[in-house]
């Protein structure tokens, strides 16, 4: 069996780590300390501008613009967005938290199937925050989406890798994730199985084969 894991919000916790890289481009660039209600902005706009960009709405290069052109816009404070936003990413490739799970989870798996990261988001920046994790050992090899050209849920992210791995059996794959959007959909695309790493309590129409709340 090969299981595709996602990366952010299955093993890394990308909220804490969006926060402390938010944090410290705006207080670097226009030395404003942001609060909580701040941060929850910008990560609103990151999500809806992620979303545009996964949907093909938009490229990479304006999807990164328009996040820091509106929070700057929301802040009322002149910054130098395409600065910021360059900062950020690089701040980005050092948050590494894990959830208490994972490790243990990762453990129990590694010993049974063959592992593989298959992640939205941007190659450099996934590579190096699975590195400092200590987890890139787990995963014979790491699928992100810039690198292949398409992001979850479309499926030719999931054709790339079935090419690549010169396996086209469907029933040999599942796919781990924590959002129903990518994850689960994509994996419903490719005729995959499913699992939902429900960690939020979140539900919706899209139904997973099995769904987890918690490892």
């Amino acid at each position: 069996m090969k299981v595709l894991v996602d990366l952010d919000g299955t093993l890394l916790d990308f909220k804490t780590g969006e926060k402390n890289a938010f944090k410290d481009t705006i207080k670097k660039y226009t030395g404003h300390i942001v609060n909580n209600e701040e941060i929850n902005k910008f990560s609103e706009i990151n999500e809806y501008y992620f979303n545009e960009y996964k949907n093909g709405n938009m490229d990479r290069n304006k999807f990164h613009y328009m996040r820091y052109k509106e929070i700057y816009a929301y802040l009322n404070i002149d910054g130098d967005i395409e600065s910021s936003d360059e900062y950020y990413i690089n701040l980005l490739k050092y948050q590494s938290d894990i959830f208490d799970d994972v490790i243990e989870a990762l453990d129990y798996l590694n010993h049974k199937y063959d592992l593989y990261v298959a992640s939205n988001g941007m190659t450099e920046v996934q590579i190096k925050r699975l590195e400092l994790a200590g987890l890139d050992k787990y995963f014979k090899k790491i699928y992100v989406s810039e690198a292949i050209g398409a992001n979850k849920p479309d499926i030719k992210f999931f054709e790339y890798i079935f090419n690549d791995l010169n396996d086209f059996n469907y029933d040999n794959y599942v796919i781990i994730g924590d959002r129903l959007d990518s994850d689960i959909l994509g994996g419903i695309n490719a005729k995959i199985n499913t699992i939902y790493l429900n960690r939020d309590n979140v539900n919706g129409d899209i139904k997973p084969f099995v769904c987890f709340l918690v490892w």
